[in-house]
């Protein structure tokens, strides 16, 4: 069997306009929160006119792109499913028999799994956009304090005795004023000098929270924290949307396909550093003598979970980058496990033959 003419140009396009969303998703994300931060964390950003002008140009392109892109997938999904189920999706799967069934596994549900792996998968979605706004907001309260005591606390002079610019880490600057010394942290870029006279302004309730007027001594452990949680969050929600997406399709797609009974091969992949190490290949043989290659989609639900396998009972549903293997029982568990997973060929008789050579 192989991948029909226009099945192949479908997805071949759907590739292209796949990286073009991406891409503008990317960028668009990028600039709206590095250019919320950089204000944030700088009191003067700095920009001109042109620099505005170029940031909004840039962003709403990017934003164009996303959504022209996104249109587009959802058309080609749609024409996707059209074609490949003229032939009964045998691109990827042979037809239906009856050894398909098997008494032990409640195929339904097995297939309702995968709904509520994407349900979970999107509620995951909430945890890293609260943590983006908790470490968002955090920064735009610890601003707020720094602004707040400017405007009401007890202005003092004060002296720099001490300067430290290191190579890495937090710049500061160690400064007296009356008979206390603090430690303040630089984040202007000016270079201070020791005897250099500053203004250091005092916060009447708690003497210790000081700041100059330049300079905002924010909370650097606070700091930190908000910054980190942002990140994660800015790093975990397109991760966590992209697996409730994909869960999504690979439920609807095997919905409408169903299970093929097959023998798959688990080949972990290899690689020099175990933490980066590749996602496995499954070697998939259908009992009509066909077979495919599958990579297997990163995912906590992932075949990394399971060791090298030769000969090992699965089923398989789905179509191109839509699909699912789920074995009998999984790492550690009973119960049956799914692993999503993405053909790397069209199915053909000679497939499992070359993959072991």
């Amino acid at each position: 069997m192989v991948l029909d003419d226009p099945l192949r140009r479908l997805t071949r396009r759907r590739a292209g306009w796949l990286a073009v969303a991406a891409a503008g998703v990317a960028v668009s994300g990028f600039f709206a929160v590095a250019v919320g931060v950089y204000r944030l964390v700088v009191a003067d950003p700095g920009f001109d006119r042109g620099d505005v002008v170029a940031l909004i140009v840039v962003f709403t392109t990017s934003l164009g792109c996303a959504a022209l892109g996104g249109d587009r997938l959802r058309v080609l999904a749609h024409r996707i499913r059209a074609t490949a189920g003229e032939n009964g999706f045998g691109a990827w799967l042979p037809s239906p028999a009856a050894a398909d069934h098997d008494p032990r596994i409640d195929f339904g549900a097995e297939t309702a799994r995968l709904r509520r792996i994407a349900g979970r998968a999107a509620a995951l979605i909430l945890v890293w956009v609260a943590l983006f706004t908790g470490g968002f907001t955090g920064i735009s309260l610890l601003d707020e304090a720094a602004d707040e005591l400017l405007a009401t606390g007890e202005r003092v002079p004060g002296v720099v005795v001490s300067v430290h610019t290191p190579d890495k880490g937090t710049w500061s600057m160690q400064v007296r004023y009356g008979e206390r010394t603090a430690k303040i942290v630089r984040d202007t870029g000016h270079r201070y000098h020791v005897g250099e006279a500053v203004t250091v302004v005092v916060d009447r309730a708690d003497p210790a929270h000081v700041r100059t007027t330049d300079e905002e001594n924010e909370n650097q452990f606070a700091f930190g924290c908000c910054v980190a949680a942002l990140l994660i969050g800015l790093a975990g929600t397109p991760v966590a949307a992209g697996a409730a997406l994909g869960w999504r399709r690979r439920a609807r797609a095997v919905a409408v396909t169903g299970w093929r009974v097959a023998t798959v091969d688990v080949v972990r992949g290899r690689s020099a550093d175990p933490r980066r190490r590749p996602p496995p290949t499954l070697y998939v043989r259908y009992p009509d003598g066909t077979g495919i290659v599958l990579r297997a989609v990163p995912s906590t639900h992932g075949a990394k979970a399971l060791a090298d396998f030769t000969d090992r009972l699965a089923w398989v549903g789905g179509w191109g980058r839509e699909m699912a293997v789920l074995f009998p029982r999984g790492p550690r568990r009973p119960e049956p496990y799914a692993v999503p997973a993405a053909a790397k060929t069209p199915r053909a008789a000679s497939a499992f033959r070359r993959s072991r050579r």
